[in-house]
Formats: structure tokens, sequence, C-alpha cells
């Protein structure tokens, strides 16, 4: 492998990132009020129930911010349908996602900087804490922290805060470049289990932040203060133990075989701590409480109730998930063998791969770009592979950080070709014995989203796989039985700044 030519890409790749915002224009438009672009700020509301009078006020403060990327992030541990919810935001552009997965708002985070282009900023607001008659003071506070963000160069301004072990700590508000974000979630080893990402904020020393009082908050304790403290990660390093912690993933759609595929999975000998299901949209009303009866583990439900997220949410979530290993299915497919989740970890501990079901190998030239030679591999060393993945937590922090390429329908593609380059992350293909719906794939083809989706990838003459590839060879990716070959670099900044979005 020619580590130089791939360091020199990656620096050709940052200048890439650079020229586009320089192209497209990164800043908001001169303030006036509170006329942010649409998509540069991007606003999550964290709350425990939602009312009627919290969703006037939030919703009068996304209207005058004019911000399109609203979310509502409401924790609770009955998730199930909610008429008055539904009531409330009957026709809203505001999305809802309904969460019983314990987290310290890590994963209200990871949901507001997701979407085809990072927002510049990000709102997060406790909205528990919040004086629910305050509408126009808060938005005086946004207005103030805006200013003093711009004018000051702070990375993230707190409203209000408490003190904590003798520590002064952010509370209620947080007003932040997404940057700041995006480092906390993905270049650290932050989990859910972490503490506070407030308290983390607060306390590091690598930032410059202030606090702007806001006095319509009720001062809630913050918890997590004697959790773990995140510390900065590169590439991972392995040091398992006999007792690798394993969480089992499963997103879904609008396909119901859990009563099948949670029987397969009470029958396997390795255990996970959880199970975690991933719902998009309000196709289907699951009973798992019912499930839970004949289930040992806890599983969880996180739910896009009024939108689809796709792909590349999921495997943001699943990054901050606390276990040595994550086993993602599909909501169509089980395990027939009850020791497969055994002989998968054993295949992974130790080592430095990731492990699917099936995969594929680029065994030739490809889109234009020739290897100036081929090396041979073990057959089941691929370049991608597909669920069932057994994959860890950090893997999926650096395919995160992979910013410019975020496509509908290529995670699993980008995941191990990101992992590989960045780190050398080997990608195999072990034998799996399943129980498999593919063929149910053709039903969702009726899907109106896809259909849509479809079509415009055929207007734009798009190929999901070939593109997905052609992209990441044209980046720096380097196929596994390649050794090496050559891009020019006005070539490569074309490719960037062209597929900078394919949404």
């Amino acid at each position: 492998m020619n580590y130089y030519v791939k360091n020199k890409l990656t620096l050709i790749e940052i200048f890439g990132i650079i020229l586009i915002f320089l192209i497209n224009g990164s800043d908001i438009e001169d303030y006036n009020g509170l006329k942010f672009e649409s998509d540069e700020i991007s606003i999550v509301i964290n709350l425990q129930h939602l009312t009627k009078a919290k969703h006037q006020l939030f919703n009068e403060i996304m209207i005058k911010i004019n911000s399109k990327r609203n979310i509502y992030f409401i924790k609770s541990n009955n998730i199930s349908y909610n008429s008055n919810i539904d009531n409330l935001i009957n026709n809203s552009f505001i999305k809802i996602v309904h969460s019983n997965f314990p987290d310290s708002i890590f994963l209200p985070l990871a949901v507001s900087l997701y979407g085809n282009i990072f927002p510049s900023l990000v709102l997060l607001i406790e909205g528990e804490e919040i004086n629910d008659n305050c509408g126009n003071e808060l938005i005086e506070w946004i207005n103030n922290a805006y200013n003093s963000l711009i004018k000051n160069n702070y990375d993230y301004i707190f409203g209000n805060f408490q003190y904590i072990n003798g520590n002064k700590i952010g509370c209620s508000i947080l007003l932040s470049n997404y940057s700041i974000i995006e480092h906390l979630l993905y270049y650290t080893n932050s989990d859910t289990s972490h503490m506070h990402p407030f308290i983390k904020l607060s306390l590091a020393t690598k930032t410059n932040f202030v606090f702007i009082k806001f006095k319509y908050t009720y001062l809630k304790k913050i918890t997590y203060i004697n959790k773990t403290f995140s510390s900065d990660i590169n590439c991972p390093l392995i040091h398992d133990n006999e007792n690798s912690s394993l969480c089992l993933v499963l997103p879904t759609f609008k396909r119901n075989y859990l009563n099948h595929s949670f029987n397969a999975f009470s029958n396997q000998t390795y255990k996970p701590k959880f199970y975690l299901i991933i719902q998009n949209e309000d196709r289907i009303h699951y009973n798992l409480s019912l499930i839970q009866q004949n289930i040992k583990e806890p599983i969880f439900h996180i739910w896009m109730k009024n939108w689809n997220s796709f792909f590349f949410l999921n495997h943001r979530i699943f990054s901050l998930l606390p276990c040595n290993f994550i086993l993602k299915y599909d909501d169509d497919q089980w395990p027939l063998d009850s020791l497969l989740h055994e002989k998968l970890i054993n295949l992974a501990k130790n080592q430095n791969n990731i492990i699917g079901g099936r995969g594929y190998s680029i065994k030739k030239s490809y889109c234009g770009y020739k290897p100036k030679k081929f090396l041979k591999l073990e057959d089941n060393e691929v370049d991608h592979a597909a669920t069932p993945l057994l994959i860890r937590p950090s893997y999926l922090k650096l395919d995160a950080r992979n910013y410019i390429y975020r496509i509908y329908g290529g995670e699993d593609i980008s995941l191990s070709l990101n992992s590989y380059k960045l780190c050398n992350v080997i990608t195999k293909t072990v034998y799996m014995n399943l129980t498999q719906f593919h063929s149910d794939g053709n039903n969702q083809r009726n899907d109106k989203q896809i259909i849509s989706q479809f079509k415009k990838e055929r207007k734009n003459n798009f190929n999901l796989f070939k593109n997905s590839y052609c992209f990441f060879i044209s980046s720096g990716y380097i196929p596994r039985r390649w050794i090496n070959f050559q891009i020019p670099e006005k070539k490569l900044l074309r490719i960037i700044i062209k597929h900078k979005s394919l949404n």
C-alpha cells in the first residue's frame, strides 16, 4: 500500500471540501432579525412529553428562524401510538423522534447532523427545562447568542449554567458550530453511557465558550457526572476481553417479521446486552411489549415517526451504542444456526475486521481507473460487505467522518470502504445459515418514496452500486486486490465537488 499517495489524496480531499463551501456559501446571510438560510441551523428540542403549549412555543421559534431542520426528540418509556401527539403535529414540518433508549442526549445531537448537508449551527434545547411562555425571550437569546458566536469567534454558547462538584457547566440551551458536535460524536470514544455532553463541553480545555443567561428555565441537576469522560480517537485499538459485549440492532421500515426474528434471536447461545429496533415512518405499530415477554434482554425502540431517515442515520446512531460489537440484521432475515452469534464474535475477537454475510470484491479495472498490479488474497476478503454485519462502533465513527458522500442506500459500501481507507480495516465475508426474504424487496419497489428515488436516479443516469465505487476509488480508496493507481488532481477535485450531495 502506498501510504504517501493515500495521505496526499486525503489532503486534496480536505481542500476539495473547503472549495465546496467557498463555491456554495456556508455562511449565514447578513443577519436581520432571525432570517437564517433554512438549512443553516438545525434545531432539536429534547423532551419527555410534547404538550400543546410546548409545541406552540417551539413552533413559533422555528418559523421565525426559518429553519426547515426541526426535530422533536421525545424520550419516553412508552412510545406506542399516541393520538394526541399525532393530532398535535398533523401536517407539521417538524420531525418526530420517539425513543425509550437510555441516553444522555448524545442521540439528539446525532440526529441534529442528519441530512444531505451539514448545518452551520446546531441549536439544542432541553425542552422540559424551558418555561412555556417565553417565546420572545428565547428568540432574543438566540439572536444574542448568534451575534456573540460570530463576533467573538466562540465555538458554542450555553444558556445559563450550574455548579456541579465545583465546576461551572452549561445547561438548558446550546448553540454550537456543527464541527464541535461532529467532533464530540465521531472523533471521540463517546457513547450513550458517557456523561452528559454539556458537562463534557463545559470542562473541555480546547474550546472557547461562554454563558448567556436565560432566566426562563427550571434548573435541574444534570446526571452522569461520574460517568466516563470521552477522549479523542483516531484509528481503533483492539483490546478484547473474554466477554465482549454484543448489541443487536434491527432497522425496519414497513415489514413485520419481528415475531419470527426474535424467536430465532432468543435461541442464540451468545446473548446481547440489548436489542435496538430503529423504525422509519408510521407504517406499522409493533407490539414490542408482547415480544418482550419472551425475551430476557431489553428491547429498545427508536422511532422516526413521521419521516424516513433512510439508512445513514441508523449507522450514526449505532456508532454511539455502548457495546464492543454491533450485529446488524435486515428486518427480513434471521439465523437458523443457534451458534451463529458466538461463532461471529470468536472470528472478530482481536481482529481489526468487519464481517458480513455477503459482499463484493473489485477484481478488474473499474470506472476507467487501472491498477498497476493485482494482488491475490483470501477468497473471503472483499471490498464491501452487507447484512448481516458484525462491526465495532468505532468503524461507524470512521464512516461518519465521510460527509462528502452521503447517499440513499449506499451505507454498507460506505462503511467498508471508508474504514479500510482511513484505518486499514479489512472486510471479510463468512457463510451464515439464515432465513431471508429478499424477494420481499420487490414489493418495496412499489413504495412511493422508493419509486421517486429510482426516477431521480434514472434521470441523473445514476447507478447506486457503480457510482458508489467510482466515487470512492476517485477519492483515494484502493480496492483490496489493487496495489496502487494514480488520479489526476484536477479530476479528483471535480469529482469531489460534483458528488458533494447526490440525494
